[in-house]
This record gives C-alpha cells, sequence and structure tokens, in this order.
C-alpha cells in the first residue's frame, strides 16, 4: 500500500504529468463503461485516473481516505468530478454507482464487498502484473496480490469475469540526482547512492527533468458485473 507524503506526492504528480499512463489506461477501461454512467473511482489517491475517465463519463465519483493525496485532486477538477474524502467501507452513497474501478486499491475480497454494497454494474479491478519489486535495488518479490492471487480468488468464488493484459509505460522522472535518491529511498526502502541507480536512468536533454527511469507497468485488469457476486 502506497504511504502518500510530499516525496511521494511529488514523484507521483511529476509521473502522472510527464507521461501519458493514466490517459492511455482511462481510454482503455472506458470501452467497458455503460454511456452516461455515474462511476466512483475507489481509492483515487492523487485522482488523474479519475481526471482522465471524466470525458467518457457522466459523473464521477473519486473517493479516499487520504487529505494529502486529495489536495492535489481538488486543485484542478473537472467540473463532473465530485471528489468525496472518507473511507469507502463507512461511506454510504445515496444511490449506487452505475460502475466502480478499483485500481492498485483493496484486496479481492474487500472489493467483492464494497462492490456488492455500492455497485449495480460492472466492475473493474486493476491489478499489478509484476511479481518483482520495480523500483529496489535488489531483487525482491512483491506477489501479493498482483494478478494471479485475483484470478484465482474470482475462480473460487465462481464469479464470471473477462481477463485481460495490458503494459502502459509509467516511468520516472528525476528534476536532479538528488531527487533520484530519495525517489529509490522512499519506494525501494533502502539507502542508496546515486552510483547504485545511475545506470538504470536515461539522460533526457530536458531542463526540468533531466534524469528518466524508465518502466513498463504490466496491468491485469479484470471486468465482472455486480449481480453475479455472491
Amino acid at each position: 500500500m502506497l504511504i502518500w507524503t510530499p516525496d511521494t506526492v511529488l514523484f507521483q504528480r511529476d509521473a502522472a504529468q510527464y507521461g501519458s499512463y493514466h490517459k492511455t489506461l482511462a481510454a482503455h477501461l472506458a470501452a467497458y463503461l455503460p454511456p452516461d454512467a455515474h462511476v466512483c473511482d475507489a481509492g483515487c489517491g492523487l485522482g488523474y485516473l479519475a481526471c482522465a475517465l471524466a470525458p467518457y463519463c457522466k459523473r464521477v465519483t473519486a473517493v479516499d481516505s487520504d487529505t494529502l493525496a486529495l489536495a492535489v485532486l481538488r486543485e484542478d477538477t473537472p467540473k463532473n468530478v465530485e471528489v468525496c474524502e472518507g473511507d469507502m467501507f463507512t461511506l454510504s452513497p445515496t444511490e449506487r454507482y452505475d460502475a466502480m474501478i478499483f485500481c492498485f486499491f483493496a484486496a479481492m475480497d474487500d472489493t467483492l464487498l464494497l462492490a456488492k454494497k455500492h455497485c449495480r454494474g460492472k466492475v473493474i479491478v486493476v491489478k499489478r502484473g509484476w511479481t518483482q519489486h520495480r523500483f529496489s535495488p535488489q531483487d525482491e518479490s512483491v506477489r501479493r496480490d498482483a494478478c494471479e492471487e485475483a484470478e484465482q480468488y474470482l475462480r473460487t468464488r465462481g464469479i464470471p469475469f473477462l481477463h485481460e493484459t495490458l503494459t502502459l509505460d509509467m516511468g520516472q522522472p528525476f528534476r536532479s540526482r538528488e531527487d533520484a535518491v530519495r525517489f529509490f529511498a522512499a519506494y525501494g526502502n533502502a539507502s542508496v547512492d546515486f552510483s547504485d541507480v545511475e545506470a538504470r536512468l536515461v539522460k533526457t536533454g530536458n531542463a526540468v527533468f533531466p534524469y528518466y527511469l524508465p518502466q513498463e507497468k504490466p496491468l491485469g485488469i479484470f471486468i465482472f458485473d455486480a449481480k453475479e457476486i455472491p
């Protein structure tokens, strides 16, 4: 689970604004959404996916419990995106959503609990398609809550679903060498020097972001109907 700090907000914000990850993902997910839908982005974080979904939806409710993350979303919110600060497990919307999206949020048992309670249509779950820590200087397994685990859980519960994979670029730009070191400390939980990570970086020639960490992000996407949840 990502813990929002000033550093993680800065890095995620820079990555989102540097690339097109969220716009590309939103365009892909929109194909599964009903027309004129009221969609909930559960655990929206900084809200970039919710904002990218806005052109495809009648209304988007972006929910998160973290004040620091939502402050970024509130700086520039599309008119049809409602920001809701609170715990998904205790909130009580006045009506069920037409669709819900769970992007790296909640384990599958909690996802099904929330979707059954709050959704009347499509449920879209995005899980990590990688099993090794992406930003650790050493090899480190991160199998928890990955695609294989989610797929097995849905099969065990007997829920019909569509499963597809999608690989998108979401690398990390850096404003300085110092930022690169802080990034690996924040995400890799390791003490590093610039010399430890320099070989993984690309010099961009960009005055604002002179260094870039290329990174493909493989995703597993699961689509099913809330009414199929037992």
